[in-house]
């Protein structure tokens, strides 16, 4: 069974926003993450189907996928959090 993991307060998930937004925001990490998913796009389709490598450049772009959707989570939790605060439920 898995641990319930404790509630953030405000603040902790404003903090956790805002860093969110600057991460993605950041123009250097952006260009590095565009890069890597640009040349693992390549060699994935490069590569036979099944192969180390394709499977290597897969795992590349889908992690750079799920850390920019993390990071989005955290400020859509964020947005969230703020109109029900402010009663608009």
């Amino acid at each position: 069974m898995e641990e319930q993991k404790p509630r953030l307060s405000n603040f902790e998930v404003e903090e956790k926003a805002a860093e969110a937004e600057s991460i993605l925001d950041n123009p250097v990490l952006k260009e590095a993450l565009d890069s890597i998913h640009s040349r693992a796009l390549g060699t994935l389709t490069a590569e036979d189907v099944g192969s180390l490598t394709a499977a290597h450049a897969h795992a590349m772009i889908k992690a750079i996928t799920e850390l920019r959707e993390q990071l989005k989570q955290y400020i859509a939790d964020h947005k969230v959090r703020q109109k029900y605060n402010k009663g608009d439920k």
